[in-house]
């Protein structure tokens, strides 16, 4: 069953860039005024590509397709890693992703070795990689969420080594509300993670509560990819890895077959 699944997640990404190389989109939005010089302001979406004839699977892919490219090009990155990085590295990753919120080294304790920029707003909170009992050599990427008063933050991280020794980890973290600038029309999107009961859209509408009361246990255990009704209200959604945090992406359905709800397939 889950080879299954793994198939199907790999032949959505799979139209989905098929997709994205076909219309060459543009993406981006004025929902934070920081990065406004990285978006574009009049963002259009059009359900007509043939790319994916399923208009539910249509919408979703033009939507989180551009903030999903972000995240994997930021693991893209991390997977590069194998010491400890140098200036020069800090000052790359600064100028690639002006987005983010920050960089750090920690050694094996998790206390702050390099920290740019020195000072933050939101705490760190380094418990998941503390509690971490594994073998760091054999971890490509962690990565966890942290809620506090400030807001979220989003923690990846990838071991650094020294003559073959583990000698701690290099973080970059950000915001996840942050990638919502990335999506074409981020009213639109919603990004969840369901475990840890974080909720970002660009839309004030979301019924947060709702989503919320779901249980995603039960359809994450079944599929990655879906249709749901929540209160009337019926969302596709599609659920992605990133390290070891696992979240969701989310448009209300175009279609009205409600016989459809549960899972689509590709």
């Amino acid at each position: 069953m889950k080879l299954r699944h793994l198939v199907r997640s790999i032949a959505l990404f799979s139209v989905i860039l098929m997709l994205l190389l076909a219309s060459g989109c543009e993406y981006g939005s004025k929902v934070w005024h920081d990065t406004q010089n990285y978006v574009d302001p009049n963002p259009e979406i059009t359900l007509k590509n043939p790319g994916i004839q399923n208009p539910d699977d249509n919408k979703l892919a033009l939507l989180f397709t551009p903030v999903d490219e972000k995240v994997l090009s930021l693991i893209d990155l991390l997977s590069t890693v194998d010491t400890h990085p140098d200036e020069n590295w800090f000052k790359m990753v600064f100028m690639r992703y002006p987005w983010i919120s920050g960089i750090m080294t920690v050694d094996e304790e998790a206390n702050v070795l390099v920290r740019l920029p020195e000072a933050g707003i939101k705490p760190f909170k380094p418990g998941p990689l503390v509690e971490y009992e594994g073998d760091w050599s054999e971890i490509n990427l962690k990565s966890f969420v942290s809620y506090s008063e400030f807001g979220p933050e989003m923690y990846l991280c990838t071991p650094f080594f020294k003559d073959a020794e583990f000698k701690g980890l290099v973080v970059i973290h950000f915001d996840p509300r942050i990638l919502l600038n990335f999506c074409p029309d981020p009213q639109k999107l919603i990004i969840m993670q369901p475990d840890g009961g974080g909720i970002w859209s660009g839309s004030d509408k979301v019924d947060k509560d709702a989503l919320l009361k779901v249980n995603w246990d039960s359809l994450l255990d079944n599929s990655v990819h879906g249709v749901v009704n929540v209160n009337g209200i019926r969302y596709v959604w599609l659920s992605r890895y990133v390290g070891d945090t696992q979240i969701l992406y989310l448009t209300q359905a175009v279609s009205k077959k409600d016989e459809d709800d549960g899972f689509l397939f590709f």
